[in-house]
């Protein structure tokens, strides 16, 4: 299935607009936008080209509005986007090779460092923090966005959560400015890797433009809320509500009978 229906329209619209604000708010809008539209009938390599249009257009809505506010550290945001851009670039070009058991495993797994991450110590993400340090490009932080502009372009699910992650442990900023550093990153990555799934012909534009189109009025949104006095308290929320189903999801569809015969032989020990 290629063409949608009037019906599979209006659901996308609707999906769209939850993706721009998850994306916006927090991350990981992608955990929404592709498995709907594997349901409703387009094969996973390309929804998950096509979600690249969406991704981009929220990730650009949400900078203008973040621009405007004056709120975006442009100068090193500007260099850390060299090691995302590269490492996205990289990412998507070997998307095709990817193993997809082996990706919903490594997903799971990140996603569950990140979870385990936002339980442990809550008070860490949700300080209050309106003057965070300044940011530098560090090798370490601009190593680690490397890597996940590389998982950006490669499967992209679990992405933004992973920069928000760096840019707080790694760069020390608040929650909320992190927020706003991961949006423009996210731009950049998305649209690099987006230029890669058209050359490959993976993006379908009857599907792509009400989805994107959809995505830029839930990122304007997302926007206004990321930037309100209860920011931090919306993004760390978001996260665990995302990544909490996001876990459950990959959970449910990981064959558990390997594990529990590796279980039972470690259990039972050496004959």
């Amino acid at each position: 299935m290629e063409h949608l229906s009037a019906t599979d329209c209006i659901a996308l619209v609707a999906v769209g607009l939850l993706a721009g604000f998850i994306n916006t708010v927090a991350a990981s809008g992608g955990t929404v936008a592709v498995p709907a539209m594997i349901e409703l009938g387009l094969e996973a390599d390309l929804a998950n080209g096509t979600n690249r249009l969406s991704a981009m257009s929220s990730s650009l809505t949400a900078t203008w509005r973040f621009h405007r506010a004056g709120v975006i550290p442009w100068p090193i945001t500007a260099w850390l986007a060299i090691p995302v851009g590269c490492g996205a670039m990289l990412g998507a070009w070997a998307a095709s090779r990817l193993n997809a058991r082996g990706a919903e495993l490594a997903v799971a797994a990140s996603l569950l460092v990140v979870l385990a991450l936002l339980l442990i110590r809550p008070g860490r993400w949700l300080s209050a923090d309106p003057e965070p340090g300044p940011l530098t490009g560090s090798p370490l932080l601009s190593l680690t966005l490397g890597a996940i502009g590389f998982w950006s372009g490669f499967i992209s699910l679990g992405a933004g959560s992973m920069a928000l992650m760096a840019l707080v442990l790694l760069g020390g900023q608040s929650l909320r400015q992190a927020n706003v550093i991961k949006v423009v990153l996210r731009l950049v990555s998305s649209g690099l890797a987006l230029l890669i799934f058209l050359w490959r012909g993976q993006v379908l534009w009857d599907w792509a433009l009400p989805l994107a189109l959809a995505s830029s009025v839930g990122a304007l949104i997302g926007a206004k809320v990321a930037l309100g006095e209860q920011a931090s308290r919306w993004i760390y929320n978001t996260l665990l509500v995302v990544i909490g189903g996001e876990v459950i999801r990959l959970g449910l569809r990981i064959d558990a009978e390997p594990v529990w015969r590796l279980a039972q032989h470690l259990w039972r020990g050496p004959a």
